[in-house]
């Protein structure tokens, strides 16, 4: 994907946002800590999807259905581990685009956010 303008970003992240969403929804662990994470995904990215959705004309499609679901608690870890190091190199790219200061401030609240989250799944990817 060649992101060329902000709305090019703004809906690349979108979309990782929304596998994000689904891949948390479909997670079927045990582990406490995990389903919590799983849980506040759900709620936190559905919430910046919302706040990406009015900078761009046309609709966000949710991602329906992942092409490989994850089936445990380590593929649920190793899927989130590359949604949010996809996430941070769409960030990373867009940095050099001509952002609006709302847009700049979101996409930096967002990675701080992913790395953060990205600590955490390294750990869970480790026990």
């Amino acid at each position: 994907m060649s992101l060329r303008a902000e709305a090019d970003l703004i809906k690349a992240v979108a979309l990782t946002l929304q596998h994000a969403i689904t891949t948390s929804e479909q997670f079927q662990g045990s582990n406490p800590a995990l389903r919590k994470f799983a849980d506040r995904e759900i709620k936190k990215n559905r919430s910046r999807l919302l706040k990406l959705g009015k900078r761009v004309p046309e609709n966000i499609p949710p991602v329906r259905q992942l092409a490989i679901a994850p089936d445990n608690e380590q593929s649920y870890v190793r899927a989130m581990l590359r949604n949010h190091a996809r996430l941070l190199e769409l960030i990373e790219h867009g940095s050099g685009l001509p952002l609006s200061a709302d847009i700049k401030r979101t996409m930096e609240a967002l990675s701080s956010n992913a790395n953060a989250e990205r600590t955490f799944l390294y750990t869970m990817e480790k026990s």
